[in-house]
């Protein structure tokens, strides 16, 4: 596929969210924070996708970026070397934010059954913990990005 202009737009807007993410974190709008942090994993992970085929429509990519990463492994290997862990994070990363994208708008089911809001489902731990998932995604796509892009 190697649709550049598709990573660059899903990488512009990852770190757009990015962004939202790191300035809602020290308002304590932590809702806000969770839901920026996953989607600036989310379209990091697809933003590797495409370099290869469309990205699904899930918010969760992993699958599809983890089997990219195996029908790849050589050629990747060979361009990136020890970095290729990198992807494999990023895989996990984003399958461990998906359901975020759903707790952060309409909170989750806690182990004993009972409802939570999303503004109590979202911790200032949880939203520390994803805007280090983001940051690390984010870098992940974008050291990818640079590593197939002809213009470097």
């Amino acid at each position: 596929m190697k649709n550049f202009s598709e990573i660059e737009i899903r990488l512009k807007d990852a770190e757009y969210f990015l962004r939202c993410a790191e300035d809602n974190l020290p308002l304590k709008h932590y809702t806000v924070a969770i839901h920026n942090a996953q989607l600036c994993i989310e379209l990091s992970a697809k933003a590797v996708i495409a370099f290869y085929e469309e990205p699904s429509w899930a918010h969760d990519p992993s699958g599809q970026l983890l089997r990219i990463l195996e029908e790849h492994k050589d050629k990747l290997a060979e361009a990136f070397g020890e970095a290729v862990r990198d992807f494999h994070v990023l895989a996990e990363d984003a399958k461990a934010a998906s359901p975020w994208h759903v707790w952060s708008t309409y909170g989750r089911t806690m182990e004993d059954g009972t409802w939570i809001a999303a503004v109590d489902a979202c911790s200032k731990e949880a939203a520390e913990g994803l805007l280090e998932r983001a940051r690390r995604s984010y870098e992940t796509a974008t050291k990818f990005f640079k590593g197939v892009s002809p213009s470097t």
